[in-house]
Parts: structure tokens; C-alpha cells; sequence
């Protein structure tokens, strides 16, 4: 009895031991830091503004890097070339499931965080269609009317910057997308979507709760110790519904009623060459195609738009450059317009230089493996949790010159050189997953960043001094922005103030 007990126990051990032999990757995991047992790395993990981690692990291990949390395993790719070389393919185009910015706040069906699968894609095709190149120019009017309304609220209130500059912004894309009249930075929608983003900022963030780690915990009650993240879920969810479905209701009843303005959601309700399935479904794909754009945009434009100022306060020698070129090409008896940004290169080199400097997204969204893949002898398995260090890639010395400096330049093609990779092509995203939004918010950022240089001085307050290198810093979070600073943004003369009031007409 003691020997065929034995002799089963050296047969299990065998049997285990071979199939974990079996479970062992033919090819390496990316090199990354050391992992503790269990753990892994998870006393490694930057909770907060990671992208600055991840840029250091790069210089020590490489362009791929591997960590392994509890199990979980997380790529970082720090370069372009290989975030583009991977996420292109649709294997990478998944999302990894989050139970709370998902499941629990109720966010799983946007086009951000929606599985690939047979809803995004129909969400993506209805957002190609109207959001492209092309199309997006529908916008221009009213793109060019929000940043001349926002000339005019900075003469009489320059301080609120930071208050203005999000409202237009919002402003505008509810507008588009919803035909829904917005009168100023207290109205419900604007409220709505900051709140909204606020709620979601970390939670989008792999493993910024305990319950996307463990997700049985979002079974247990409210009530239980530790599960304050269900009171978090419940207020952003009841938060969500009021933002995505009741501005869509609100399109839907004024359409019904034969009164509903022109917008994205009108005219998708409208257009059902692309319908599949029942007509619920396809309202269904349609409110949240049109939601996850308005809930998204305000806070990233906003982003660069403060990251803009700050530049330009801390760098006169630019602003100086762009008067110049705006005096030229445009004049002082009109302000900028659209159909002039090709004859402006140096202002189209500050927004690059915009977006490159401080990405708005510096992680962007995390991509999901959905099969297991080798990439230059590295093993990435299925279920990897693929993340871009978008702001790594700004950093890369091997892409641009001196890249903590802000210098616009370095887009110029010129005689000494100059013309190095537009950061927008990393910045919106990758693959299928690239930002639909990309050549509304670029005109946006061109429009009000022209206006703004052709009309305003942007300086550094009297009693700071002056330069403040590096800046204030920025925040943490899904969308990164600039941290309190102060400027003052003043008329650059009684003709520009002149033309800013006659703007309204």
C-alpha cells in the first residue's frame, strides 16, 4: 500500500512538473524588473503618472517591456515604431475588461472601452463616415465661431482660463454633436461631462481598483468593509446615464417633435444605410458612438489648450515668432480662418509641438492580446495587457532633438534640416483603436491656437518673474493636464481688441 502510494505521488509530481514544462513559452517574455513570487511586480507599479516610469524601465530594459502582476501580464512599448508595428493588427485591438469604468460605472459599451466585437465595429464605421477627414470640415463653422467667442470672454475675463477654455470647448462638441443649445460653463451638459470625467479618470487606468484585479469583488455589498468603490461606481453610473442617454432622448424628442438642429446624432438617427439589426440596437450603437465623442473630447483639447498658454507665457521668443508670421500672412483687419493653415507652417508647428511636449493621454487606452504572439523573439501571450507610453515616445531622443525643450521648429522643413515625425500620428492612439476624433480636434486646436496668438499677449505674471523652467508640472490620470499656473492674457492692442468685439458680428 505504501509503495503504490508513493509511487502515485511521484507520478503526480512527474505529471506536474511536465505540464508546466508543457505551459513554458518556446520564446522569452520582453526583458522588464525583477518579479517577487505571487506578487510579481506589483510594488513596482506607478499609481500615479506612470508614463515617467515607464520611460525610465525603458532606458534600462528596452522598447518592449515586460511586468507581471498576480498573474496579469502587461506589456509597455515605448517606442513608435513598435506600438505601431503591433497595434495595427487586429489581434492587438482588443480592450482588457474593467470592472469598474466598465461593468460597475456602466461605461463598457463606448467606443473607448467596448470589446472588439460586433458593436464597436459598427460603431467605428458609423464614426469613420462622419468624423473623417472630409467630412469633419462640416464642423469648421461653428469651430471657428466657439474660438472667437472665446476671444471675447477673455477681455472681460482673462483670469478664468481655466474655466473658459474647457466651456467653449465642451461647448462646441455638444453642439455638434447633440444640437443642443449651450449658454455658459454652469449649463447641465458641461457640468455633466466634467463630472463624468472626473469620476472615470482613474478608473479607465488598469489596476487603479482592487476590483479590476479581483472582479468576483463586485459582487459583494455596498455595505461590506472596503467596498467603497461601489458608492464611486453607483454616483459616475447614475452620472453617465444622465449625460449619454439624456442628451441622446433630448435629440430623439426634438426630432420627433420636428424641431431638432443639426448634429452628429440627428443625422446618424437619420442615416440607416448602416443599420444592422433592430432599430433599438442600432439607437443603442448610435447614442453611445456619438456619447463616448462627447464625453472624451472636452477634457483632452482642454488639456493641450492650457498646455499651450503655459508655452507661450514661458516662451515669448515663440509667441514673438508666431505674431510675426500671423501679421504677415493674415493681417490685423481680420482674424485667422481655416482655409489659412496651410500658409501658416509655424503655427501649425506649435500645435505639434503642442501635443508632443505633453501628450494629453500620456498611456493612452490599454489594448488587450487576444492570441498569443512573438515579436523579435519576444513571447506575448494571449490576454497580455498592452500598453503605449505615448509620452515615452515624445521623449525618445532618437526621434527628436533635444526633446524636454519646447521648440516648434523641429517640424520645419528648412535648409539646416528640421521635419522630424509629426507627433499626432502617435498621439491619437493606434490601429483600429486611433482616436475617430483626430481631424475634428486637430482643426479645433489650430483654430482657437491662431486666434488666440493673432489677438492676445500671453505673459508671465508681474511678480513671478520671469521663465519658469520646466513649468508647473502636470497631473496624473487618464487626461494629463497642466497643474495650476498663473498668466496673464491681455489684448496686444486697441486694434486686436477692436477686432476681437466686431467678431461677434
Amino acid at each position: 500500500m505504501e509503495v503504490a502510494f508513493v509511487a502515485f505521488g511521484v507520478t503526480a509530481v512527474v505529471i506536474a512538473v511536465w505540464a508546466l514544462f508543457l505551459k513554458r513559452p518556446s520564446h522569452p517574455y520582453p526583458p522588464g524588473p525583477s518579479r517577487l513570487p505571487l506578487i510579481g511586480n506589483l510594488l513596482d507599479w506607478p499609481f500615479e503618472s506612470g508614463w515617467v516610469k515607464f520611460t525610465q524601465w525603458a532606458h534600462e530594459y528596452g522598447d518592449i517591456v515586460h511586468i507581471e502582476i498576480l498573474g496579469m501580464h502587461i506589456a509597455i512599448l515605448n517606442t513608435y515604431e513598435v506600438s505601431q508595428a503591433l497595434l495595427s493588427q487586429s489581434m492587438y485591438s482588443d480592450r482588457p475588461y474593467l470592472a469598474m469604468a466598465g461593468d460597475l460605472m456602466g461605461f463598457l459599451p463606448s467606443i473607448i472601452l467596448a470589446p472588439y466585437g460586433d458593436h464597436w465595429k459598427a460603431m467605428r464605421k458609423l464614426t469613420q463616415k462622419y468624423l473623417n477627414k472630409s467630412a469633419s470640415r462640416a464642423f469648421w463653422d461653428s469651430q471657428v465661431a466657439d474660438a472667437r467667442l472665446l476671444l471675447r470672454m477673455l477681455l472681460d475675463r482673462p483670469e478664468d482660463y481655466r474655466i473658459l477654455i474647457p466651456y467653449v470647448v465642451g461647448k462646441n462638441i455638444v453642439e455638434n454633436a447633440y444640437g443642443l443649445q449651450i449658454d455658459s460653463p454652469s449649463s447641465k451638459y458641461i457640468r455633466l461631462s466634467k463630472q463624468t470625467h472626473d469620476s472615470i479618470q482613474h478608473a479607465v487606468m488598469p489596476g487603479s481598483f482592487v476590483v479590476d484585479v479581483f472582479p468576483i469583488l463586485r459582487h459583494i455589498p455596498a455595505w461590506f468593509p472596503g467596498a467603497g468603490f461601489k458608492k464611486l461606481a453607483r454616483i459616475a453610473r447614475a452620472r453617465g446615464v444622465e449625460m449619454v442617454n439624456g442628451a441622446f432622448n433630448e435629440v430623439k424628442q426634438t426630432m420627433a417633435q420636428g424641431k431638432a438642429r443639426d448634429s452628429l446624432a440627428a443625422t446618424l438617427l437619420r442615416d440607416t444605410s448602416q443599420k444592422q439589426g433592430s432599430d433599438e440596437e442600432y439607437e443603442h450603437t448610435v447614442m453611445w458612438a456619438v456619447g463616448s465623442l462627447y464625453g472624451a473630447g472636452t477634457e483632452s483639447n482642454a488639456s493641450s489648450l492650457a498646455t499651450f498658454l503655459m508655452m507661450m507665457a514661458m516662451h515669448p521668443d515663440i509667441q514673438a515668432k508666431a505674431h510675426e508670421e500671423l501679421d504677415r500672412v493674415v493681417g490685423s483687419e481680420r482674424l485667422p480662418a481655416m482655409d489659412d493653415r496651410e500658409s501658416l507652417p509655424y503655427i501649425d508647428a506649435i500645435v505639434k509641438e503642442t501635443l508632443r511636449y505633453h501628450p494629453p493621454t500620456p498611456m493612452g487606452i490599454a489594448h488587450r492580446l487576444l492570441k498569443d504572439d512573438v515579436y523579435e523573439g519576444y513571447y506575448l501571450p494571449k490576454g497580455c495587457i498592452v500598453l503605449s507610453n505615448i509620452w515615452g515616445m515624445s521623449r525618445d531622443a532618437r526621434r527628436y532633438q533635444d526633446p524636454s525643450s519646447f521648440r516648434p521648429e523641429r517640424f520645419l522643413q528648412t535648409s539646416e534640416g528640421g521635419g522630424e515625425p509629426d507627433p499626432t500620428a502617435q498621439v491619437f492612439g493606434f490601429g483600429r483603436r486611433a482616436c475617430p476624433g483626430t481631424h475634428y480636434s486637430l482643426a479645433t486646436l489650430y483654430i482657437t491656437i491662431a486666434s488666440l496668438l493673432a489677438t492676445y499677449d500671453i505673459k508671465m505674471p508681474e511678480k513671478t518673474g520671469a521663465e519658469q523652467p520646466g513649468g508647473p508640472g502636470f497631473t496624473g490620470g487618464f487626461v494629463s493636464h497642466p497643474k495650476k499656473f498663473s498668466c496673464q492674457i491681455s489684448p496686444r492692442s486697441p486694434a486686436a481688441e477692436a477686432l476681437i468685439r466686431a467678431s461677434k458680428d
